[in-house]
């Protein structure tokens, strides 16, 4: 038996839970307890967690893995590398304008328009370590996401004018919204604690 698609799903599964924000910051994961919720033995559970942990997503720990619980600046961090990230693709994108944007689904849940649109940004630079680069990011932060919605009114518009501004303009309202969200880091942090508790 192939033990790829195991991993695989063990490996997905646990990051949809992440990346939901299911698991509570600071929660320690024990592989036993996820092998029986993803009907897997431990191994797979144990090797998802080691490469979630290369991912950032988890911390590998003496005793065990957990799941990270970001401090205020943690967060502005990883929000301002993302932002360098994307500044850097917008410079070296091979298009010239941005057409390539995604339209704004109707019934997504906004988290997922900006993976979207993040993904559109990365996916039109030239750098393959760039795409993934963003990609993880957007992974880390993704619960995050989910949790601005509770604090930062005017999502649905703030994105509608990224996905349409040109080029250029895009450059300043990518600025913008990453300077609004620096900004209330703290209130973010605690709605992402407040909806897991």
């Amino acid at each position: 038996m192939n033990a790829a698609p195991v991993f695989d799903r063990v490996y997905g599964g646990l990051k949809h839970l992440l990346r939901s924000g299911t698991i509570v910051p600071g929660t320690r994961l024990d592989p036993a307890r996820y092998a029986e919720q993803l009907a897997a033995s431990v191994t797979p559970v144990r090797d998802a967690l080691h490469r979630l942990a290369g991912e950032h997503m988890v911390l590998a720990t003496h005793d065990g893995f957990q799941v990270p619980s970001p401090s205020e600046p943690d967060l502005r961090d990883l929000y301002d590398w993302q932002y360098q990230l994307l500044q850097s693709a917008l410079r070296t994108s091979r298009r010239t304008h941005a057409d390539f944007l995604p339209e704004l689904p109707a019934e997504a849940h906004l988290a997922e328009v900006v993976e979207q649109l993040f993904s559109a940004i990365a996916n039109a630079a030239p750098n393959l370590e760039l795409r993934h680069a963003v990609a993880a990011s957007g992974d880390r932060l993704h619960a995050v996401r989910r949790a601005e919605t509770l604090v930062l009114p005017g999502l649905a518009e703030e994105l509608s004018d990224l996905i349409e501004a040109d080029l250029r303009t895009l450059r300043t309202r990518l600025g913008r919204y990453h300077r609004r969200r620096i900004a209330a880091a703290s209130e973010t942090l605690r709605a992402l604690y407040r909806a897991a508790g």
